[in-house]
């Protein structure tokens, strides 16, 4: 049933207590393999880059139907697949869905790690996940929930395309640390936490805001040219930072103020900045979340 549910995602709904706790621990040695910092060598086909999806299993359903059937598709999801979801129960099946694309697309499929993934370092408020298994399986839902808890430290924290598009949940190293572990604190609070300075957004004292000096010496560093992000849908759809940045949300719960938006970009193709990646509305293609 595993790779059946990749073609029928509603068979999520099926899986036993026993069968997700196994999902989660081939997922987890899947991750594993999986280095902080990915770097996708391939140089033709494309890339597909979706941003926060808070639980929205309709939403990730659509867009995995859509492109998986294309072989040289790279699909690259930017973090927060838990919390805040727009239709009940949406944060379990959306990462057991997920779970089941990454231990069957290994290579075309990056999960990055949000900051509501790396709530087992840094403190997310709100964080309901953990309530949200003990709703659909009592008690048993706190083992589930440390199987997926070991599934999110495994996760990656950023990733960089050939073409030079680097991509995380939210930042990027703000010190010049190298991106060689994946639970350290001070790299989940600037990759998984910061917002830009432009941004509006206020998430509390600690959490750091980036310039856009310290965006293009980090970007040059790497030999890349942007960086694409979610977190912040005060900047969903908006390219800032001369071209350098883009950000994008890809939940209902946000539809009203950030749309539901992917971005795509062919490998083969130059980027020279933010402006050079297609952005794609697809709210009018999803069920409303009222």
């Amino acid at each position: 049933m595993h790779s059946e549910v990749l073609y029928k995602p509603d068979l999520v709904y099926d899986f036993t207590p026993d069968e997700i706790i196994e999902i989660f621990h081939l997922t987890k040695s899947v991750l594993e393999k999986d280095p902080p910092f990915v770097h996708l060598e391939m140089k033709k086909g494309k890339v597909i880059f979706i941003g926060d999806t808070h639980g929205d299993f309709s939403t990730t359903k659509y867009v995995v139907t859509r492109f998986i059937k294309h072989p040289d598709d790279y699909l690259i999801f930017l973090g927060d697949y838990i919390d805040r979801e727009p239709e009940r129960e949406g944060s379990f099946y959306n990462l057991l869905y997920l779970c089941l694309l990454k231990i069957n697309f290994p290579e075309r499929l990056v999960l990055l790690k949000g900051n509501h993934e790396a709530h087992y370092s840094v403190f997310c408020y709100p964080y309901e996940f953990d309530k949200e298994l003990i709703d659909i399986f009592g008690l048993f839902g706190r083992q589930i929930h440390s199987a997926a808890t070991e599934v999110f430290k495994e996760m990656p924290l950023m990733v960089r395309t050939s073409n030079g598009i680097i991509a995380s949940h939210a930042g990027f190293p703000l010190n010049g640390q190298s991106v060689d572990d994946k639970s350290r604190r001070d790299l989940i609070i600037d990759i998984l936490w910061a917002d830009a300075e432009v941004s509006p957004m206020f998430r509390g004292f600690g959490i750091p805001k980036f310039t856009e000096s310290k965006l293009t010496e980090f970007l040059e560093s790497n030999n890349a040219t942007c960086l694409i992000r979610g977190h912040d849908p005060y900047l969903a759809g908006k390219i800032i930072y001369s071209g350098k940045g883009l950000t994008i949300f890809t939940s209902r719960t946000y539809a009203k103020n950030a749309g539901i938006k992917i971005a795509r970009v062919e490998l083969s193709k130059q980027i020279r900045s933010a402006r050079d990646i297609q952005v794609e509305d697809i709210t009018i293609y999803l069920p409303s979340s009222e």
